[in-house]
C-alpha cells in the first residue's frame, strides 16, 4: 500500500467529497418544476403554435389569392 502524506491525504479526501456531492446533486434537484421552467415551457409552446398558425394562415391566404385570380379570369 502506498504511503500518503498529510497533504496528499487531504487532497484525496476533498476530491472524494466533491465527487460524492457531484453524484448526489441531480438527486437533490429533482423536487419539482419551478416557475421559471413553467414560463420557459409556455414560451416555447407559444412560439411553436405561432409558427404553425402563421404557416397555416399563410397557406390559406395563398390559396384564396389563387382562387380569386382564377374566378376573376386572371
Amino acid at each position: 500500500m502506498t504511503r500518503r502524506t498529510r497533504w496528499s491525504q487531504t487532497i484525496h479526501t476533498r476530491l472524494l467529497h466533491l465527487l460524492a456531492r457531484a453524484q448526489l446533486a441531480p438527486l437533490a434537484r429533482q423536487q419539482g418544476t419551478t416557475t421559471i421552467e413553467y414560463v420557459l415551457i409556455v414560451g416555447v409552446l407559444a412560439l411553436v403554435v405561432f409558427a404553425a398558425l402563421k404557416g397555416f394562415f399563410g397557406a390559406v391566404a395563398t390559396k384564396f389569392n389563387e382562387l380569386t385570380q382564377t374566378v376573376s379570369g386572371g
